[in-house]
């Protein structure tokens, strides 16, 4: 890793979680459809400045991560290696815990993870530029679709830590 990116990847971690976390708890309250309403809420408002910061944030991320060759861990698919991968589910399917090392189920959840961040910070991003039009009323919905993708890959991100948790600390 660059020392710069290297340098960034934790607190970007750390500045990431907060951030989701309110946007996907805030989620339910939002009034968005075409636009931001000139008398939108603080949630609203929230939501939209919090999403707004993920984009640029979550992309340094993606490169801190896919840093010199670390990639292969988080994507491992994309070099056509399954191998990990395959071996965490076969486990699963016998009831053993995946491990925490890289190429397996966990990185490849996070690395998913990242993926459906990007696209819902992407297509927010794409809607708040396009707002009041028809394309950000399409662009809202692909918006939802992508965010609830985000939440059920990030329960399973938390799950996946927990684990970890357990495996490094011990029962």
């Amino acid at each position: 890793m660059t020392p710069l990116v290297e340098r960034l990847s934790s607190p970007l971690h750390l500045l990431l979680v907060p951030a989701c976390l309110w946007l996907v708890a805030s989620s339910p309250w939002i009034a968005l459809y075409a636009g931001v309403p000139a008398d939108a809420t603080w949630i609203d408002r929230g939501h939209v400045w919090i999403g707004l910061a993920t984009l640029p944030a979550g992309l340094l991320y993606l490169a801190a991560c896919a840093q010199g060759g670390l990639w292969r861990t988080y994507y491992p698919w994309l070099a056509g290696e399954f191998g990990g991968l395959g071996r965490d589910l076969a486990g699963l399917v016998r009831l053993r815990r995946p491990m925490s090392e890289g190429g397996g189920l966990f990185s490849t959840i996070e690395g998913l993870l990242l993926l459906a961040l990007l696209a819902v910070a992407g297509t927010g991003v794409a809607w708040f530029v396009l707002q009041s039009s028809d394309a950000a009323v399409a662009l809202r919905a692909v918006h939802i679709i992508a965010a609830q993708m985000f939440a059920g890959l990030l329960a399973a991100h938390v799950v996946a830590v927990a684990l970890h948790l357990v495996d490094l600390f011990g029962n």
